[in-house]
């Protein structure tokens, strides 16, 4: 049995998606072998993305509010553990309607919380209301995630330098 362990948490500090990482370590590894993970939140999406390719992880939370998950390739994909680990944490980003639309601004805020933001909004809304989202980084756990909840993003091509911009949509 191999034991992997990988911190995710300075990919995390230095604004890095550590999607490339998490996969590049889990691809060789077998059903006798463990991938742990060391993230400051439980990484909800990213422990669904490595379910559907046929791990199972299991989340806990661990001394100085860290987090370990612990990966095994079963073929099974469960989740086990706490669903929520960044409660408690402040979603806080600034609302606004300009030109009649709802805007969002999530720049600026600590991975998970754009994420967490963006999906607390979504979970409010009218299906008739749209919400321009304004991020620094393409948020690629976020899109499985709305579409579970029968929302999209669409990137917008308007942004300033050094922004993204998203309209959350309803409907696939």
């Amino acid at each position: 049995m191999t034991l992997v362990t990988l911190d995710v948490r300075p990919l995390l500090a230095a604004g890095e998606d550590p999607l490339d990482s998490v996969v590049a370590a889990a691809t060789p590894l077998t059903p006798e072998d463990e991938l742990v993970l060391e993230a400051p939140f439980n990484p909800l999406p990213l422990r669904k993305i490595l379910a559907r390719i046929g791990f199972s992880s299991e989340a806990l939370p661990a001394p100085g509010g860290m987090w370990r998950i612990a990966c095994r390739r079963d073929g099974r994909g469960a989740l086990s553990g706490p669903e929520e680990g960044c409660a408690g944490l402040p979603a806080e980003a600034p609302l606004w309607r300009e030109d009649g639309q709802l805007h969002m601004d999530v720049r600026g805020l600590a991975m998970p919380l754009p994420l967490r933001a963006i999906l607390r909004l979504a979970g409010t809304l009218d299906h008739a209301e749209t919400v321009i989202i304004h991020h620094e980084r393409d948020p690629l756990f976020l899109y499985a995630e709305l579409a579970e909840l029968g929302w999209r993003l669409e990137r917008l091509d308007d942004a300033a330098p050094g922004e993204l911009r998203f309209r959350l949509i309803w409907g696939h």
